[in-house]
């Protein structure tokens, strides 16, 4: 299946501490994740802080996840900061 890029795209910087991410907006239904350094991520509304037993994420690779209007993406490093991209995605 292939999507279109909104032109929406979220950067969100961890580090030991989890960060999060604003709400996903209304219209979409998928989210493409880029990391730089590896990650745990969460997704989740209210927001659930990432922890390191949540699902990891690789670096400099992509995933593509379905997700619902307002949740709140959530990052913490693996074993070194960086940042994670958020491209909102419609059909």
């Amino acid at each position: 299946m292939y999507y279109r890029l909104s032109g929406v795209v979220k950067k969100v910087d961890y580090t030991a501490t989890a960060a999060n991410s604003s709400a996903i907006s209304a219209q979409v239904r998928y989210v493409r994740l880029y990391a730089t350094t590896d990650c745990f991520i969460t997704i989740n509304n209210p927001a659930v802080t990432a922890t390191t037993v949540a699902t990891p994420l690789a670096a400099k690779d992509y995933e593509i996840f379905k997700v619902a209007p307002g949740q709140i993406i959530s990052a913490i490093r693996a074993s070194s900061d960086g940042s994670l991209y958020i491209s909102e995605l419609t059909e």
